[in-house]
């Protein structure tokens, strides 16, 4: 039984309305309400952000290190004296946070740049060591530069067990030395609510309108500019199609102003930032849903489009390619060719019938592979092999 549990995590909520990292506060509340004690140690962002509360049970504590207002994924290059901050800040916060709850596990969440702070408290402790592999701080550890990769891979090598969200993040780190046994695959979670949207939209066909719809961050590496340059390609040939981005980040502007300079502002409604509880009921009211990323792990919005009845129109990148089948639940499109993500857009609004046909497969799927239920119980069996693993000397 696990009593207590400490994760480290670069991203979690900054307010009761943030998204920012809301799968780590969705996966800490389960746990609580499982009975599980949950601490968490987070950078401290925004000013408005509190350095400690307590949110529905579970205790979190921010750490300062001048961010000024601005994630990491925000910065073109990595800010080193920040960083240097960050690590002391943060590596202090966990030390304390893990004696003060008397902490039984530690579970890191991105291994970059987290992890590093799991791998020197794990040093001074003889507790397991979990850590979950997300998407930026893969790419970065074996895309980056030469010091970041060591530290990567270090990380890894220290962690008594790894969690990637994507079969690409397993085989690389297998490619890396890293024993097989010692990793598990599995995404994060989906919640029910999308699955129920999904089920719905399953006996009602909508007519009128189709609504295509974006809702990844409004940041370079999530490449919205190729929809905003597909939308008059689109329009040309289905004029009444209506397209909704969600979202927001220092793209914003730039976007908008690209859409206009398209002819494409009557056409894009820029949703801003959609409140995580209201996701579901957004999806229900879409149609198609594309994701033009030139990099993930496991996309947790492309699982809830899939989840919520949409047809997945996304970008051909080897995570994608673990859930969608071109042609047959969703489509891929090279996410370099604005034209060819139009082409596919106009294939699904010319046979309706491939949404119908697709949906059955994607809630299948998520039933059956995402569901936080699902995801819940591979967690606990990690947290409770490496608990044993370690009472009986075995690790």
């Amino acid at each position: 039984m696990v009593d207590s549990i400490l994760f480290i995590t670069n991203a979690f909520p900054d307010t009761a309305s943030s998204h920012r990292g809301i799968f780590i506060k969705k996966l800490a509340s389960l746990l609580h309400e499982e009975g599980h004690r949950v601490s968490v140690v987070a950078p401290k962002i925004y000013k408005a952000s509190r350095l400690f509360e307590v949110q529905g049970g579970v205790k979190i504590y921010r750490f300062p290190f001048f961010a000024g207002n601005k994630p990491l994924i925000e910065y073109e290059k990595i800010p080193y004296l920040k960083m240097i901050v960050y690590y002391l800040s943060g590596t202090v916060l966990a030390i304390y946070a893990f004696f003060r709850n008397r902490c039984s596990l530690i579970h890191v969440h991105w291994a970059i740049p987290t992890g590093l702070i799991g791998a020197l408290l794990r040093s001074l402790i003889s507790k397991p060591l979990i850590v979950t592999i997300h998407g930026s701080d893969f790419r970065l550890g074996t895309t980056g530069s030469g010091l970041i990769r060591r530290l990567f891979l270090y990380v890894c090598r220290r962690a008594n067990h790894i969690h990637c969200v994507s079969k690409v993040q397993s085989k690389a780190l297998t490619e890396l030395g890293i024993a097989e046994e010692k990793i598990s695959t599995f995404p994060m979670g989906v919640d029910r609510t999308f699955l129920d949207v999904g089920k719905a939209q399953d006996r009602i066909f909508r007519e009128g309108p189709v609504t295509v719809f974006s809702n990844r961050n409004l940041q370079p590496i999530y490449n919205v500019s190729l929809l905003i340059q597909a939308t008059p390609l689109i329009m040309r040939e289905m004029p009444g199609v209506k397209f909704w981005v969600a979202g927001d980040g220092p793209e914003r502007e730039r976007l908008e102003k690209e859409a206009d300079r398209l002819g494409a502002t009557g056409h894009i409604q820029f949703l801003g930032r959609v409140r995580p509880n209201d996701m579901a009921d957004l999806l229900s009211k879409v149609d198609i849903y594309v994701s033009t990323s030139l990099y993930d792990g496991t996309s947790v919005s492309l699982l809830e489009a899939m989840a919520s009845g949409c047809f997945p129109v996304v970008s051909d990148i080897p995570s994608n390619r673990e859930w969608i089948r071109d042609g047959e639940n969703g489509f891929l499109f090279p996410p370099d060719k604005a034209e060819l993500l139009a082409q596919r857009v106009i294939d699904v609004i010319r046979s309706r019938s491939l949404i119908e046909k697709s949906r059955k497969e994607n809630l299948r799927l998520i039933e059956e592979r995402a569901l936080w239920s699902v995801c819940m119980g591979r967690v606990k069996e990690i947290y409770e092999d490496q608990l044993y693993s370690v009472s009986h000397g075995t690790k």
